[in-house]
């Protein structure tokens, strides 16, 4: 965007004209001079005209681009000045306008974004300029994707000029591009009233019609599916609460109303994203961690069917046909030498559980409570030193 720079005396500015006449007119004659003596050993010079008028560009009187990351010659800073010092506030932001277009047609949208703001902060009384510069820079914006900016503008541009056709065109584009089909569709009609055979604002229309309807039809699946969670999720709270389980952070009665943020108590932590869940023959499945503080190592059960014994899964996890864990060197954890414990927090103290018992039985001890919506259990080889010692730390 052109620089600021502080205004000029009249003699300044006369004196920066006259230096630009003699650059231009020295710069003509020294060509001149230089075809008219040219030797004819000298070789003939074969620059096309495309050549000659590139080389012309690089004098400020020809240029048509400008490297603004660059410092200016100042002869180009004077001529920026020349350009942009007129105290008619219309001129100055005509000129900007006329700099945006240039950048916007090279592509360049964010230099074109900086003229046109430029133009709209001069604050002309030209209404109709104004809501230009700010059509303008909606276009800008629109192609570098900042699709609510370009909305704003538009907004902007048609408070100047309620019936600015391209403003309304470019806001109902805006509009389908942020998927907001329902003020697309007023926009376009908006349009419509102006030009009513317009097809591009027509197909415009239809297409946000179309967009409408797959979103309505969306949000109808998702109450749908909604609804059908919640009613799941409140299946599954009545199953707990009949079977007698306790979670921590989830005291409530059998007779409790439903409340979605009571599940928040049986969400897992696991990065897995397991978490309970009731089958098709009203049975629970609970994501079950095993504890073995020996080792300081986990096991994380997904899928633990509340009907199935702990005895059953330390078979499959230790029986004799299975590689025993790389923790265990002396292979001493097997189905029949664990002991299952779990831990009361408050009271500090460990309950025994019976290898051959259910889940369902071990939670629904009394003193049990479901954390983070995995049970967990702390599992030992019994008669082991271990077990003393992790035994004399908790009461029995």
């Amino acid at each position: 965007m052109p620089r600021s720079q502080p205004s000029m005396s009249e003699e300044e500015r006369r004196q920066l004209i006259e230096k630009l006449n003699s650059d231009l007119e020295d710069f003509v004659a020294e060509r001149s001079i230089a075809a008219r003596n040219k030797k004819k050993t000298e070789p003939e010079d074969t620059r096309t005209i495309d050549e000659i008028a590139e080389e012309l560009k690089n004098h400020p009187a020809f240029m048509t681009e400008i490297d603004w990351s660059k410092p200016l010659p100042p002869e180009i800073e004077g001529l920026m000045q020349l350009k942009y010092e007129s105290e008619n506030p219309t001129a100055r932001a005509d000129s900007y306008r006329d700099d945006g277009n240039e950048q916007f047609k090279l592509k360049k949208y964010k230099i074109a974004i900086a003229n046109y703001t430029e133009g709209i902060t001069c604050r002309c009384p030209d209404a109709e300029l104004n809501a230009i510069l700010y059509a303008n820079r909606a276009a800008a914006q629109f192609y570098l994707g900042n699709f609510r900016s370009a909305f704003n503008d538009c907004l902007f541009a048609r408070k100047f000029k309620a019936d600015h056709m391209k403003a309304i065109v470019r806001g109902a584009h805006c509009c389908f591009k942020m998927s907001k089909y329902t003020d697309a569709i007023r926009w376009c009609d908006a349009a419509l009233m102006i030009d009513p055979e317009n097809k591009k604002i027509l197909e415009l229309r239809v297409k946000s019609e179309q967009g409408k309807k797959a979103v309505e039809r969306d949000e109808r699946k998702q109450t749908a599916q909604e609804r059908k969670e919640e009613a799941e999720e409140k299946k599954l709270l009545e199953v707990i609460l009949m079977r007698g389980i306790q979670v921590a952070s989830m005291k409530v009665s059998k007779d409790v109303k439903f409340d979605p943020l009571l599940l928040t108590a049986l969400e897992s932590h696991n990065p897995t994203g397991a978490k309970v869940h009731v089958d098709g023959e009203g049975k629970l499945h609970w994501p079950v961690i095993f504890f073995y503080p020996e080792y300081a190592e986990t096991d994380f059960i997904h899928d633990f069917n509340e009907e199935h014994c702990f005895y059953d899964h330390f078979a499959h996890m230790f029986g004799p046909e299975v590689e025993p864990p790389s923790w265990d060197e002396e292979h001493k954890y097997t189905a029949d030498t664990i002991e299952i414990y779990f831990e009361h927090k408050e009271e500090e103290k460990l309950y025994k559980v019976d290898p051959h018992s259910s889940l369902l039985q071990a939670l629904q001890h009394q003193k049990y409570l479901v954390y983070a919506g995995t049970p967990g259990f702390i599992l030992c080889v019994r008669d082991s030193r271990f077990q003393k010692e992790l035994l004399n730390r908790y009461k029995l």
